[in-house]
């Protein structure tokens, strides 16, 4: 059985937790007073807010401050509405509704050097359901990197990857420092079926003077559906922008980006070229907000069927045929975020609405998309986290019709001892089709379990 494969991995596990949150001796410790982006580098100079172009984040790193964080727990979970990739006899979308356990388990740490800075989040678990077709695992692990060789020059390296099978899924990282949405990382989907994804980016940013900087980045990635009935899509990203600095607490400038989306299953692709303005700035001291306008050129080509002449159809005996295609289209490209972080809870508004490659069902479409999330770990045994989030998308390439989704959810973590957690999460989605009565429901899941993270705050899950 999976679930007692997996039980051999707790007691491994465990042997690693002998490490607490107090931070290591000698290593360099972030300032817990300030987001990330607004702490000073190892040469005293201050680097100013988060920059949407340029993937930065107003990480919650700064908020609670991490060495290293790792746990392990046991939860009993319920689940409604789970939709595979198959039709009944009746031709009617199946769903199901089942109860099982799982076994989590994970670290996040942060880690800083006199030039370096490393996150890293690692997220696994192992699923056993009342039916065993459901039974599988998530893992998923994302890393950022930066290192500043000398006053003018960074580098930053930005990874992430992973499998999972669950529509519910988030990609999110408790860490905060890595923006799942700049790295287009595959959500929204509609089916609960195995995702298989991996995204690596790197840029280079030199500050010419105390106001001037420029940037220039490169990002390739790939997704890959366990179902033969769903697209997967290749990417290449390249992009530069030019930020200037007005004051020390707010930058502006433009950027250009370039992408490029390939489709598995026949012939496919788009060209994205976008440009936009850049606006950041330090409100106060703990609320950063950050935003990006602009606009798209969208150039795709794909297969279409067409209707053939009587003449020709009456040749050849067929009615319709298939040809390639090409549409353009102009987007708008735009993107902002207000972040307000304290030492014990932070909160997070995000919009955008941007071209991306899809959910396996829709090709190239266009995102709009919000979120709204709060976490508070003030009380002396206590964590609490909410967060709701909508999305529309509709098709760029394909006559569908827009695909919706709401959510909400909520998280509770308990200290029971210093290393032990009882942990509550309940969520809920809505799914809709547009002009489709057969794809119209809502999923629900809620987990409660023991968690054991030895640490001298409480445990952040989300």
């Amino acid at each position: 059985m999976l679930f007692v494969r997996t039980l051999v991995l707790l007691g491994c596990a465990v042997c690693l937790m002998a490490q607490s949150d107090t931070p290591q001796s000698g290593a360099q410790q972030p300032d817990t007073s300030q987001p990330e982006t607004a702490q000073a580098s190892s040469n005293d100079e201050y680097t100013g807010p988060a920059i949407l172009s340029r993937g930065e984040t107003p990480s919650q790193q700064g908020a609670i401050p991490v060495a290293f964080r790792p746990y392990i727990g046991l939860n009993a979970i319920y689940q409604t509405g789970l939709i595979p990739v198959s039709v009944t006899s009746a031709k009617q979308i199946p769903t199901s509704d089942l109860y099982g356990l799982e076994l989590s388990m994970g670290a996040y740490t942060y880690r800083a050097w006199e030039h370096t800075t490393l996150g890293l989040d690692y997220r696994g678990d192992f699923r056993e359901y009342s039916q065993s077709y459901w039974d599988g695992t998530d893992q998923s692990i994302s890393l950022i990197l930066t290192h500043r060789p000398n006053k003018r020059v960074t580098f930053t390296l930005r990874a992430t990857g992973g499998v999972y099978a669950l529509n519910s899924y988030t990609l999110a990282s408790p860490l905060g420092g890595l923006d799942p949405n700049f790295l287009q990382s595959p959500q929204n989907n509609i089916y609960d079926n195995r995702v298989i994804f991996a995204n690596t980016a790197g840029d280079l940013t030199y500050r010419l003077t105390r106001r001037w900087s420029f940037n220039i980045g490169a990002e390739g990635g790939l997704v890959r559906r366990q179902s033969s009935a769903l697209y997967g899509d290749s990417d290449a990203v390249a992009r530069a922008d030019m930020e200037y600095r007005l004051s020390r607490h707010t930058t502006i400038g433009v950027d250009y980006t370039f992408r490029f989306y390939d489709y598995t299953k026949g012939f496919g692709n788009t060209y994205i070229n976008s440009t936009g303005f850049n606006y950041s700035t330090q409100v106060s001291r703990h609320l950063q907000f950050s935003a990006r306008i602009g606009g798209a050129r969208v150039e795709s080509s794909s297969l279409t069927v067409v209707t053939l002449a009587p003449a020709v159809a009456a040749l050849l005996g067929e009615t319709t045929a298939i040809q390639a295609a090409y549409q353009l289209h102009y987007i708008p490209d735009a993107q902002a975020r207000l972040t307000e972080t304290y030492q014990h809870s932070s909160f997070s508004l995000s919009y955008l609405n941007q071209v991306t490659p899809g959910n396996g069902v829709y090709l190239t479409s266009r995102n709009n998309a919000g979120m709204a999330s709060y976490s508070f770990a003030g009380l002396q045994h206590w964590n609490f986290s909410a967060n709701v989030n909508y999305g529309r998308i509709s098709g760029l390439v394909q006559t569908l019709g827009e695909y919706a989704t709401y959510g909400a959810g909520v998280g509770l973590t308990r200290d029971l001892t210093r290393s032990l957690h009882a942990v509550l999460r309940v969520d809920a989605s809505h799914f809709d089709v547009s002009g489709s009565t057969a794809f119209l429901h809502t999923e629900y899941r809620s987990s409660i379990g023991i968690t054991f993270s030895p640490g001298d705050v409480p445990l952040v899950l989300w």
